[in-house]
């Protein structure tokens, strides 16, 4: 993966702290991210030369699983190299149109290509800092239910500071893909 989205020094402003545990702070950052990247099904970093395999559905496009995109190295379809321009054209939302025609039904296309953004969108980062510093601020009330005989605990994401809210969700929307690229 390519480096946090936040620093530690960022996480200490955004909660308004004199100090903070650098190791821990970069814990509750790189949690974030983890959930930020599983509620939008996207990596967001820059990745190069990343490889997707995708079925061709008798349709004139296909949806690449990642973007934006940046760059296609190759397209092969069920083996055979197509030429950009000739075979194939893509944009950056991740659209693969086949030219002349349509992708085969059931057709094997092997893409690579490069996806994501190089600086984190400000939206994003923004979401990181504020899940992480629910999780740093409210670490200990995750309880939501507990026994006294034979030890039972419930765990409570919400509590947590993991789970996204609405708004979050919504910040994150542009960056999401959905069901039908995947």
């Amino acid at each position: 993966m390519a480096s946090p989205w936040a620093t530690p020094d960022e996480l200490r402003h955004h909660l308004r702290l004199a100090t903070i545990d650098e190791a821990q702070a970069a814990a509750a950052i790189a949690a974030a991210e983890r959930v930020i990247r599983a509620e939008i099904q996207q990596t967001i970093d820059l990745v190069t030369d990343d490889t997707a395999y995708v079925v061709g559905a008798g349709r004139q496009l296909v949806n690449l699983p990642e973007w934006p995109v940046t760059a296609v190295t190759s397209v092969h379809q069920d083996g055979e190299l197509l030429e950009h321009g000739e075979g194939y054209r893509w944009n950056r939302f991740g659209m693969l149109t086949r030219l002349p025609g349509r992708w085969p039904l059931d057709a094997e296309i092997v893409v690579v290509y490069s996806h994501g953004y190089a600086t984190v969108p400000a939206a994003v980062k923004q979401v990181c800092l504020q899940v992480a510093g629910r999780a740093w601020a409210r670490p200990s009330t995750a309880v939501s239910a507990e026994s006294l005989g034979d030890r039972s605990v419930t765990y409570d994401k919400d509590r947590t500071g993991e789970a996204l809210t609405e708004y979050e969700q919504r910040m994150l929307q542009p960056y999401a893909r959905g069901n039908e690229s995947r």
